[in-house]
């Protein structure tokens, strides 16, 4: 009994060292890449098969098809992909995932490549890495260590998962289970995908299967069909990612099950029809490197059989998960924003602070709708519907900027390099005087009120006036949107320049405003909102200079916090 508990427990460890080695591996090789992770599957997915062995890459890198396909949902909801761009990356991550079966497989190359056997060189990566992180004061030195860290545990954890099952290998109810699961193959499927759920990855399951397979305990029938559930299992990482998003990141999420449930039917339908001529094969034990074979084969063939189906596949999600006529108009910025930004992105915070830059940027041009709204009150139509228009946008705004700043807070409390922590530090800075631009329109819309309520006209003269600062106060936000969305250089000599002319302006004005209420040109109450509004227009124009200055600082890498 005591043996069979340490059997027990030995297995249980090795399956939690193997995940946690992974995810600290995960974690370091992110940290790295990640914003160039990010940029390979925002730009280089225009071609299918770029976006394939694109996606086959990342996920080789990352070690997990769930969390590539997370990521594509993130983009895909935030608008920065297409759904016919995600179909490529995600076929490539189901590729990419069976890089670790390969890796676990030289476990049985035997005597002659031992060095590269798992229990070989696990523990002299893991020492070597854990003493950088102890000693090392660098954080990149100690971000690379933490890879071989996650290596020498996940090597380390296989070897434990192994010991722990190796005792049951001649066991008869070991055998009878796995050979029901090869005659099964309805019940296989489930297994593989039931565990592939639990565990949350179909690479930590695949290993588990090799260790049984090592243990020489499964037959080529049960592994198959088993394999297939895994690959069905992995996509519920991605609905559940989903569950809050748009309707393009639900598609995203049900085209990776659409995905591997039509390459498991493909698979199954194949065994039914040859079943006479190769059920004795199936019945055999199968290796290590037969799974990895496989699981990379079945891949494979499964991408090249759908992939000219693949427009099909994404107009099957669209009938599924159908268009709303008015979902582009009419929505709420607040809940757009914070379904984007879903809590399970945090564990890729490089694509979680890509996604959060594109929402930021998003919400600054929803901002300078409500100036141009706000503007337009003053300068022509004027009545109450329009004015409630901007204040219900404003509140929107007030509410969104929290949303964005308590995730930028988030991502920053994660292991990120010093380059992405100055990022969220500027991004913050960004969304605080985006929300003053946002106050300001509110309050030019309050002089629309006001004006409403006392019939107050300008002058002819102070209306040019009013339309020329209103004209180089939007151009000066526009070009620093512009500067944060590209790191644009002529749009920041552009902000410059106008917050200097506008500047200049507003005293002009304001001398002019006064010689005309003095000889009677213009009314008190029209003179109180023209210098309300010329003032608030300055002051927005502030704050687009302020949005260069963090692109400026940014690009030299350095922390501007303004008060």
């Amino acid at each position: 009994m005591i043996l069979h508990l340490r059997n027990i427990f030995t297995f249980i460890g090795g399956v939690g060292m193997f995940l946690y080695g992974m995810k600290t591996m995960s974690e370091g090789l992110q940290k790295i890449a990640g914003p160039k992770l990010s940029n390979v599957l925002k730009f280089l997915t225009a071609n299918k098969w770029t976006a394939i062995i694109f996606g086959a890459i990342v996920t080789a890198i990352i070690h997990s098809s769930a969390g590539t396909t997370v990521m594509v949902v993130g983009f895909v909801n935030a608008g920065m992909m297409k759904l016919t761009q995600a179909v490529g990356v995600i076929m490539g991550a189901n590729i990419g995932t069976t890089i670790t079966a390969w890796i676990v497989a030289l476990a049985e190359l035997g005597s002659v490549v031992e060095i590269f056997k798992p229990d070989f060189f696990a523990p002299i990566i893991f020492g070597v890495g854990a003493i950088i992180v102890v000693f090392t004061k660098k954080d990149k030195i100690k971000t690379k260590a933490n890879i071989f860290v996650g290596i020498g545990l996940l090597f380390l954890g296989l070897t434990l998962m192994s010991t722990g099952v190796s005792p049951y290998a001649e066991s008869k109810i070991f055998r009878d289970a796995f050979e029901t699961l090869g005659k099964i193959p309805v019940l296989a499927i489930l297994i593989g995908a039931i565990v592939t759920f639990i565990l949350s990855s179909s690479t930590a399951s695949v290993s588990i299967l090799q260790t049984l397979a090592l243990a020489g305990s499964i037959s080529k029938g049960a592994a198959c069909f088993i394999t297939v559930g895994q690959n069905i299992g992995t996509c519920a990482t991605t609905i559940i990612s989903s569950a809050n998003s748009s309707k393009n990141g639900k598609r995203t999420a049900l085209l990776h099950l659409l995905f591997n449930v039509l390459g498991g039917l493909i698979f199954s339908l194949f065994v039914l029809i040859t079943y006479p001529f190769i059920k004795n094969f199936l019945a055999t034990r199968i290796s290590l490197f037969e799974i990895s074979i496989f699981h990379t084969g079945f891949n494979i063939i499964n991408t090249l059989i759908l992939l000219p189906f693949s427009d099909w596949m994404v107009a099957i999600t669209k009938k599924i998960i159908p268009e709303n006529a008015d979902e582009e108009e009419d929505f709420n910025l607040s809940e757009k924003t914070q379904a984007i930004l879903d809590e399970r992105l945090l564990n890729q915070p490089a694509v979680a602070l890509s996604t959060t830059r594109h929402e930021v940027i998003f919400y600054s041009k929803y901002v300078l709708k409500n100036l141009k709204r706000a503007t337009n009150l003053v300068l022509k139509e004027r009545n109450d519907e329009l004015i409630e228009d901007v204040v219900s946008h404003e509140k929107q705004i007030d509410r969104t900027t929290n949303i964005l700043i308590t995730y930028l807070a988030k991502i920053n409390n994660f292991n990120i390099n010093e380059k992405e922590h100055i990022e969220i530090e500027h991004l913050m800075s960004i969304c605080s005087d985006v929300e003053r631009i946002g106050d300001h329109a509110e309050n030019i819309s309050e002089n629309a009120r006001q004006m409403l309520d006392d019939e107050v006209v300008f002058s002819k003269e102070g209306r040019r006036e009013l339309e020329n600062i209103v004209k180089k106060t939007i151009e000066a936000v526009e070009n620093g949107i512009r500067c944060v969305e590209y790191k644009d250089k002529e749009s920041l000599k552009i902000v410059r320049n106008l917050e200097e002319e506008v500047d200049g302006l507003e005293d002009e004005y304001k001398a002019n405003h006064i010689k005309r209420m003095s000889v009677g040109e213009c009314g008190m109450l029209a003179g109180i909102a023209f210098l309300d509004i010329i003032g608030n227009l300055e002051r927005v124009t502030d704050h687009a200079n302020n949005l260069a200055d963090y692109v400026e600082a940014e690009n030299k890498n350095k922390v501007l916090i303004k008060k």
